[in-house]
């Protein structure tokens, strides 16, 4: 057989190797371990290269998954020698379970990326004298029990009650947690003692609802408010705003993204509605702000 019929059929290693977008030492390395065999040997085409066919591209490439998802090679060698539908369909039952398993964590490990992304790029952007309103999307949270600061217990103890207590679904304790307070008057009274904890995951059962809300920014270390509740109930008074609702602080950024804690960052935002014009024009975003 002459080298001329060699193309029509058959590809050199090289060739090969770049068509299915691997190294001609991994294909060296698959015949030497007997996984992978070349279709036809140069002895028979009166040299010592390896060829392969078109037709072969399909098994290398599955070899190729499966390396990459963790398959030891001797699994791999098995079933490429003893191959039935039977033996190829309970290794890859028992591997999708695995990736479904990564998959899962990928997922839940993204979320809380972004969870911390969004709350860097508003913390960034925010002008923190302002108090403004706006509207903001649905949230789904997990919402602690009520806590219960009678006979004086600390903030940490209310705090670590939140994050021991069984509950569905378990909480992430990778994801931010605020203090929610039933009202204004209640944040306003007490801004160091919230009602409730809540968790910014998503897969919590609870909502922080759709609707306008009335935000303000204040810096400094867990608890502290300085006067930003009196700027929130004066801005409101001002611009005809009630107060219809929950309130909600967090931190945008804490011990994650600042070193010094006189630094991070509070954004208190309060659910409220219109009850009155005080001007032609409705409250704007940016409408309090320090000179």
């Amino acid at each position: 057989m002459g080298n001329k019929s060699l193309g029509k059929d058959y590809l050199s290693i090289k060739d090969f190797a770049e068509f299915v977008g691997m190294n001609v030492s991994a294909l060296r390395h698959y015949d030497k371990m007997g996984i992978f065999l070349p279709a036809k040997r140069g002895v028979e085409f009166e040299n010592q290269y390896r060829y392969y066919s078109p037709m072969q591209i399909t098994m290398v490439k599955m070899i190729r998954v499966l390396t990459e998802i963790g398959v030891p090679l001797k699994t791999i060698k098995e079933l490429t020698k003893n191959r039935t539908p039977e033996i190829l369909l309970k290794l890859l039952s028992k591997n999708m379970d695995i990736l479904m398993d990564e998959l899962h964590f990928l997922t839940d490990v993204y979320s809380v990326i972004c969870t911390f992304h969004e709350l860097l790029i508003e913390g960034i952007s925010v002008t923190e004298t302002d108090i403004y309103v706006s509207e903001k999307p649905e949230k789904h949270i997990i919402l602690g029990d009520i806590n219960d600061f009678g006979g004086e217990p600390s903030f940490l103890e209310a705090f670590t009650q939140f994050c021991m207590t069984h509950r569905k679904p378990k909480l992430n304790m990778s994801y931010p947690i605020g203090g929610y307070f039933n009202d204004m008057v209640a944040f306003q009274n007490e801004p160091s003692r919230p009602t409730r904890f809540f968790s910014l995951d998503p897969k919590g059962q609870e909502k922080k609802e759709a609707g306008q809300y009335l935000i303000g920014h204040t810096r400094g270390y867990y608890g502290q408010t300085n006067d930003l509740p009196e700027k929130m109930v004066a801005f409101a008074k001002k611009n005809g705003l009630m107060f219809n609702g929950p309130v909600y602080n967090l931190y945008l950024f804490d011990e994650v993204s600042t070193i010094d804690p006189d630094q991070y960052l509070l954004q208190v935002s309060a659910s409220v509605i219109e009850t009155q014009r005080t001007s032609s024009r409705r409250p704007r975003r940016h409408l309090y702000r320090e000179e």
